[in-house]
């Protein structure tokens, strides 16, 4: 029974549900190891209070999903009501994606993708809408890292509220509790650029034990690597004006200042997920005492899989919580 779902962008919005009886079930190791939250479709929700950084035109929105039970209909999130959303996400009995949005000029649309969207056991979807020219809003849907969904609209701009942001469930409407589950969900204020989203794809497909239909090049998450599927994270370049350079992710290490990173290079990290801790290790080389149970590896390749060289790069490991250490005992282990 979930009292709250923290929110991890330093923005405090945090969701709570409104009642006892709205609360959501963390259901543990049920997607490669990791827990997901099931809703009853009867009245679990999350509320975020409205806040200035909810309130958005652009958005780019990452959602782990999966329908327990299809129904009219099964909301995944929206600000506002049903009627008048600065944006929302919710399936139909027909496992479609729809997109609604409520605009400046009072008219609201709700374009949809094809049917079976969504559905079981889960699907990695990517919603974003940007603004061309300042005037023509573009909506669009990933599934697995493959295209699926793109529209354009005249003057279309969404009209922001001062509404709660809902998770599970639409405001002023009955039966649109959602009857599913939320394994992630994570929004971002614009939309990202396609080295991100690459990247982005690259860490849910390894965190969740799924395949991406396009880009899958973080390859040491396959059983036949040892499954390091864990907090996944990368740098990458598809040209000079689209890039990310410096990532860290939730996990301890952060990569940068890459001295040759060229166009369609990337090199991508995981981890073993085991201890961050060094009692009773013995598998070391000689002159070492003692060794962190969890191992990293990495993926440097282009988009089609192919070996690359990205130069020189920093490498920093936070050892925050690993007790007082001396600098000039640390080694970095490399197998």
């Amino acid at each position: 029974s979930v009292t709250g779902w923290l929110d991890r962008s330093g923005n405090n919005n945090n969701a709570t549900p409104p009642s006892v009886a709205a609360r959501p079930s963390l259901v543990p190791a049920t997607l490669n190891g990791y827990p997901v939250l099931s809703f009853d479709g009867v009245n679990d929700e999350f509320r975020i209070p409205d806040a200035n950084s909810l309130d958005l035109t652009q958005w780019d929105i990452f959602l782990v999903n999966s329908v327990n039970t299809a129904k009219n209909n099964n909301v995944w999130l929206s600000k506002s009501s049903n009627t008048q959303p600065n944006y929302a996400l919710w399936s139909p009995l027909n496992g479609a994606l729809t997109m609604p949005i409520y605009d400046i000029f009072t008219l609201f649309s709700s374009p949809s993708t094809a049917a079976a969207t969504v559905g079981a056991p889960y699907s990695l979807l990517e919603y974003y809408n940007t603004v061309l020219f300042g005037l023509f809003p573009s909506r669009t849907v990933y599934k697995s890292g493959i295209q699926i969904y793109n529209d354009v609209n005249l003057l279309q701009l969404p009209a922001s509220n001062a509404n709660q942001l809902y998770i599970g469930n639409a405001q002023g409407v009955a039966g649109w509790s959602l009857d599913g589950t939320i394994a992630e969900l994570f929004m971002y204020n614009a939309p990202i650029n396609s080295t991100q989203r690459i990247i982005i794809n690259n860490y849910l497909a390894a965190k969740y034990g799924s395949t991406l239909g396009a880009n899958d090049i973080y390859t040491m998450d396959n059983p036949i690597m040892g499954d390091y599927d864990h907090e996944v994270a990368g740098i990458g370049r598809i040209s000079s004006t689209n890039t990310q350079t410096d990532s860290r992710g939730s996990a301890v290490v952060r990569i940068n200042n890459a001295t040759g990173l060229g166009n369609n290079e990337f090199l991508i990290w995981g981890h073993d997920n085991g201890i961050l801790g060094a009692w009773g290790s013995t598998d070391l080389p000689v002159g070492i005492e003692a060794r962190w149970f969890r191992v990293w590896r990495v993926s440097e390749v282009n988009s089609g899989g192919g070996a690359v060289d990205v130069g020189n790069v920093d490498m920093t490991f936070d050892l925050t919580g690993q007790r007082p250490v001396t600098a000039s005992d640390l080694r970095l282990l490399a197998d």
